[in-house]
């Protein structure tokens, strides 16, 4: 565990000390793939300093039960699958309190995006390619890049940016990292140089690098899988029940402590996408 600290915040930190300017965001993803009725994107974002004293707590809790760092996956642990398949509720309960507390205990930021897939392709093409960083060239009257109307975990992720650049310090740089061996990781990198030319939908001076880790050896990059995945899981809770105010479960509520504002966690249904895009014109539907 923590080999990646140094490593990492040498390739993507600063070059002049001013760590202070410096934010690190990691990121992972849940019902990217499939037929999945949701998609999420979520993580968290932080200095260095926070982002290393984090890094010992949540290897501790490892530790402490006895989970070897390449034996974590969120969705095994809350469902009680693979290396947990053998463990009581009860144990698995305590381990993800411990996890949650390593969370909230420094100043790390929680950011999430969630939409709902059908609401997502209920949108016209063009609308699609809206939301998705397609680039209107207003005086050809056409789009100049065809976004990625076939994939809404793009809203999520430009989403996610957003959020993360809006709590960057005037003259810093936010650096992002997804995990190599996860969907995200795929297509991250490709998406983030093309928002980072062409997008005017945020700050892109803000943007500094983005790369990929081994889930196994990123602490920070767990916190993120597990967090996509308890979001991802509330969510399908709350279309299900009807209700949308359902407040979160109790781990839930502990990873999103150090929450800066309410909406760095957000869903949202076809009418609030809609009304994100009502004022743009040129698009048909």
């Amino acid at each position: 565990m923590g080999i990646w600290t140094d490593e990492l915040f040498e390739m993507h930190g600063p070059r002049n000390g001013k760590d202070s300017l410096v934010i690190f965001a990691y990121l992972d993803e849940s019902g990217i793939h499939g037929d999945s009725k949701v998609c999420v994107v979520a993580g968290f974002f932080g200095k260095k300093g926070p982002w290393r004293r984090f890094d010992t707590a949540w290897g501790t809790a490892l530790k402490r039960f006895g989970v070897p760092a390449d034996k974590f996956h969120a969705k095994q642990l809350v469902k009680g699958h693979g290396f947990f398949k053998e463990w009581d509720d009860g144990r698995r309960s305590e381990f993800l309190a411990s996890l949650a507390k390593a969370v909230a205990e420094f100043r790390i930021h929680p950011v999430a995006y969630g939409i709902f897939t059908d609401d997502f392709l209920n949108f016209s093409l063009d609308e699609r390619k809206f939301l998705t960083g397609a680039f209107w060239d207003a005086k050809k009257k056409k789009y100049r890049t065809s976004g990625c109307p076939s994939r809404p975990y793009v809203v999520a992720f430009v989403e996610c940016l957003k959020v993360v650049t809006s709590n960057t310090t005037l003259g810093g740089r936010a650096h992002f990292l997804c995990g190599t061996d996860r969907a995200l990781g795929e297509y991250a990198s490709a998406l983030f140089h093309l928002i980072k030319t062409k997008s005017a939908a945020l700050n892109t001076d803000k943007l500094g690098t983005i790369g990929v880790a081994f889930a196994n050896q990123t602490p920070p990059l767990q916190a993120a899988d597990l967090f996509s995945y308890l979001s991802y899981l509330h969510m399908l809770e709350r279309r299900a029940a009807g209700n949308w105010s359902a407040p979160p479960s109790n781990i839930l509520q502990t990873m999103i402590r150090n929450r800066k504002r309410p909406d760095d966690t957000a869903w949202r249904t076809e009418s609030r996408l809609r009304a994100m895009i009502a004022d743009v014109p040129n698009l048909n539907g």
